[in-house]
């Protein structure tokens, strides 16, 4: 059955805002909900960092994250995600050294239930990755990341048998898009999230 789709601008001066304490981090973020599904225990979020944000300590939480920059940097456990890349991150994994660069915005998927830092490593670790958020991405299943992620050329008028969020990155727009509805028309290489 098809459904009307809103395609959300990521720059709107209509999105509702809140403030969420990072987990081990003094300064809280901005934050705005974007979508969740309790039951499958996943959460679609645009976080902004402030100026200066940064988490001196290392630990690790149960939630894995798949991180789009849409802008600034973000550096964690010694690598560096900048925009047109995605940091992928596994339930668990050892995060240490984390801060942003001026102006770092970034939409964030999350799998698993959120909250449950622990300082120091876990005991069985997942693993972080930089990937390229370009046509060579092709997540598939994994251990703690809910469905699969994939960047196409353009996904507008694409029909999926199932939920999917599609992002635009360069075009700073993001719509939740229900199983047999087609994609909007929105221009631009596009990153996919079945869930």
């Amino acid at each position: 059955m098809t459904q009307h789709v809103s395609v959300v601008d990521l720059d709107s001066d209509q999105l509702t805002w809140g403030q969420h304490a990072i987990a081990g981090a003094d300064q809280p973020a901005g934050i705005v909900m974007l979508g969740a599904d309790p039951a499958a225990g996943t959460r679609t979020v645009m976080v902004q960092f402030p100026d200066g944000w940064s988490r001196e300590g290392t630990g690790h939480q149960p939630a894995g994250e798949e991180m789009v920059l849409l802008s600034g940097s973000l550096k964690i456990s010694g690598l560096t995600c900048e925009v047109g890349q995605v940091l992928v991150v596994e339930p668990h994994a050892t995060r240490s050294a984390t801060s942003t660069t001026e102006g770092t915005r970034a939409l964030v998927w999350f799998s698993g239930a959120g909250g449950g830092w622990a300082d120091g490593e876990a005991s069985e670790a997942g693993a972080i990755e930089v990937v390229q958020a370009d046509e060579t991405l092709h997540r598939g299943p994994r251990d703690g990341l809910v469905g699969t992620l994939r960047a196409i050329a353009s996904a507008a008028g694409e029909v999926f048998t199932g939920d999917v969020d599609v992002l635009w990155p360069q075009a700073r727009r993001w719509a939740h898009v229900p199983a047999g509805s087609p994609v909007p028309d929105v221009a631009g290489p596009a990153l996919v999230h079945n869930y």
